[in-house]
């Protein structure tokens, strides 16, 4: 008995790079929007903001602000559920007929924070906010970013494949090899929080020391 296949056709060959380019362009446009959302901030919000900064940099840059073990296995906890709750969404989208326009928000957002993040370092602390954007955020993002696009695209795939399938019926051999990738993807995140919570508190620690 030949098991079935998971195989989604979407006609000429450059249909295939549609989910590819809208999940691409959503996040890109995401970062644009989160970089220039800046220029909307009201004073208040603006100098809460800028005071937390403070606050957080004055702190982690100490020479005794180390973190413990505890405050590190917390700071790994709530870095998981971030990005675990992204990847549900993902997957259950996926899961849906109409699921695309969610999955492109899911990404957009996303997008949009880390956007605003990296602009509002950039914007107020100049020089020294590029080495905090790379130290604070790059290292995680190199593994939290090539997993959502590629859950995203999957996610993207799945619901497409659904929607031309509909009505023929729950295909249960599908659902597993889709479950299994994004449990691959989840492994690929956890690499990311692992790093987020245990290296780059000590990064950030050094560039803030000699910078």
């Amino acid at each position: 008995m030949q098991l079935p296949v998971l195989r989604i056709s979407f006609g000429p060959k450059e249909k295939i790079l549609i989910p590819l380019f809208l999940v691409t362009g959503s996040f890109i446009i995401g970062v644009v929007a989160g970089a220039l959302f800046l220029r909307f901030l009201d004073p208040v919000q603006h100098q809460e903001l800028c005071s937390y900064l403070e606050s957080f940099l004055r702190g982690t840059g100490t020479p005794t602000s180390g973190l413990t073990s505890s405050e590190k296995l917390l700071l790994w906890w709530l870095a998981l559920k971030i990005q675990l709750i992204s990847l549900l969404l993902l997957w259950f989208s996926g899961l849906t007929v109409l699921g695309v326009p969610l999955i492109l928000f899911v990404v957009g957002a996303r997008g949009f924070i880390l956007g605003f993040t990296v602009g509002f370092l950039v914007k107020e602390r100049a020089a020294e906010g590029i080495f905090l954007a790379v130290a604070a955020i790059l290292p995680q993002n190199l593994f939290y970013v090539p997993a959502l696009l590629g859950a995203a695209i999957i996610a993207y795939y799945f619901s497409s494949f659904l929607l031309l399938g509909f009505g023929k019926g729950f295909n249960w051999y599908n659902f597993i090899v889709y479950t299994f990738l994004f449990v691959l993807i989840f492994l690929l995140l956890l690499v990311g929080t692992l790093v987020e919570a245990y290296l780059v508190p000590g990064v950030m620690r050094l560039v803030l020391l000699f910078s």
